[in-house]
């Protein structure tokens, strides 16, 4: 709980500025039908509506959808997909590619002789480790984020016979031209086009997410009628069965791994001369892939995306009884520095709903943070680690390497409520300059410790456009705001806050001219900063 010590109260408006929202794209290859005598693969046709079903889950609409199966890739037909998919993305775009087949090696000069992993193309040409390298690179000087699920094998010869028997109920998704372009040492990974030099802040590592269907050296199956095992259970777990460990709201790509890794296993464990093959992940595992199961208490959903999400609402004081007045939004345009005064309405009481059952907020914040642009810094550093209740008050600076909407939410020590902090009802300048140092409170509003003992988590996010709060079930707190830590409010959290307020309003459609300019007030692109205090 905290104590908030109030001036006068602020409110301000919501100012709209219709564009051309982010887009998800999708590109997903297929190759069932091959041809000159390599083996087919029965199973991949149902792959098709499998990672059509993956990308809606990610919030991919239809018509940025992109297949391409059999005659069609061809090396230069590969190729060419990737020119097409890289002619349609803009700034701050996401891409999800898919692609199910068989996967060789193979021996090539680049300049110096060694074996390089590869996509097997209809016609038996290896889309190499190379190939991918560099187009992943150009797709990335543009896009937020980048997911790659490959349902395909790159194994040695140890398998030539096995993919023989046309009536095998598992099939493996392997094949190698032979004699001197092939390599003896069997890999399953294609690693090379997305491995990055450094990890570090804003180096961009964590903006890649690469699943493989099989660790390095084993064998990945199909499966005739039903297609690829990993795809299988990377659906089945993305629709429902994966468990949301943490109670979060959010499924991450390790939630999703771990709960289809289990289903492979289970799959595989009677299964005569096969192992389970296991699900490789490589990238940021921590990244929000879809949301949890729904909730009674949730928000109206708009369209999920490869879920970032962003900030939310605010800080308790004592028992809430009345509900904000008017919701929190923030301005499309740049605030100036004085916010206009109203008057405010009296309060028309709602209940707050009751906590369903223990919540996980802090990993709520943290599958927010999670979510960032890892191109982007933000620094917030606390005056003081620890905090005297009753008596300390909350202080920090904060600096990001971008210009934008600063966000700050707090999960308290009692871990009941996601806190609004700023802005707030005397605080809605909230547009800071890139490397500007930033301190708060500001003069206006202070927050003092109120206890109980224990950690309070603050989440810092800055957005390159406002994000539309009215969307969430919030309660006043004085100037501030909260939202209850029930599986709705922290799937809310996440949903509600990955989308710019202009795309709420319905004015960033796909339609119309998408160029810099309005691509920026419908990002939903930010950076992103955790610190906790002990309240002590």
């Amino acid at each position: 709980m905290k104590k908030y010590l109030i001036g006068f109260l602020i409110l301000f408006g919501l100012i709209a500025t219709g564009s051309a929202r982010a887009e998800i794209h999708a590109l997903i290859m297929t190759i069932s039908d091959y041809q000159g005598g390599i083996p087919k693969l029965k199973g991949v046709v149902r792959d098709v509506e499998s990672a059509r079903s993956i990308a809606r889950l990610m919030g991919v609409k239809d018509e940025n959808t992109q297949w391409l199966h059999d005659e069609q890739l061809t090396l230069e037909g590969m190729k060419l997909a990737f020119d097409e998919l890289d002619k349609r993305v803009v700034s701050g775009d996401k891409v999800f590619i898919y692609y199910s087949g068989h996967g060789g090696r193979q021996i090539v000069h680049d300049p110096e002789e060694r074996c390089a992993e590869s996509l097997v193309t209809v016609n038996g040409y290896g889309f190499t480790d190379a190939e991918m390298e560099t187009r992943l690179k150009k797709l990335s000087d543009r896009t937020q984020k980048i997911i790659t699920l490959f349902d395909a094998c790159h194994s040695g010869g140890v398998v030539t016979r096995a993919i023989q028997d046309e009536d095998a109920k598992f099939v493996p998704k392997f094949w190698t031209k032979g004699g001197s372009e092939s390599c003896e040492k069997p890999v399953n990974v294609l690693t090379r086009g997305i491995k990055l030099a450094s990890s570090s802040a804003g180096s961009g590592a964590k903006n890649y997410i690469y699943i493989a269907a099989a660790n390095d050296n084993e064998i990945s199956l199909d499966q005739p009628g039903k297609g690829g095992v990993a795809t299988q259970a990377w659906l089945e777990c993305m629709s429902g069965k994966a468990e949301d460990s943490d109670r979060s709201g959010g499924l991450t790509v390790e939630e999703i791994q771990v709960c289809a890794q289990e289903k492979i296993n289970t799959q595989m464990k009677n299964v005569q001369g096969f192992l389970p093959q296991h699900i490789n992940v490589i990238g940021n595992p921590q990244l929000v892939m879809t949301l949890a199961g729904k909730s009674p208490d949730a928000p109206q959903e708009p369209s999920v995306q490869i879920t970032n999400a962003q900030p939310v609402v605010s800080p308790v004081t004592q028992p809430i009884t009345q509900p904000i007045t008017q919701p929190i939004t923030q301005s499309t345009t740049q605030p100036t520095t004085q916010p206009t005064t109203q008057p405010v309405a009296p309060p028309v009481p709602q209940p707050v709903l009751p906590v369903q059952r223990e919540a996980e907020a802090p990993a709520t914040l943290l599958d927010i943070y999670n979510g960032k642009d890892d191109r982007r810094t933000v620094e917030i550093t606390p005056v003081k680690n620890k905090l005297k209740i009753g008596s300390d008050k909350f202080s920090f600076s904060l600096r990001s390497s971008h210009a934008g909407y600063l966000y700050l939410l707090m999960v308290g020590s009692d871990g009941k409520t996601f806190d609004l902090l700023f802005p707030n009802k005397l605080d809605g300048d909230n547009y800071i300059q890139a490397g500007q140092t930033v301190r708060f409170p500001r003069t206006s509003w202070e927050v003092i410790a109120q206890g109980p003992a224990g950690k309070d988590h603050i989440l810092a996010i800055v957005a390159d456009a406002p994000r539309d709060l009215t969307k969430l079930s919030i309660t006043n707190a004085g100037p501030f705001s909260v939202v209850s830590a029930t599986q709705g409010g922290k799937r809310g959290i996440q949903l509600v806050t990955s989308t710019p307020t202009a795309a709420v309003q319905n004015e960033c459609g796909s339609t119309g001219k998408r160029n810099l300019a309005v691509a920026q007030v419908c990002s939903d692109a930010y950076g992103a900063a955790m610190a906790a205090v002990e309240e002590e």
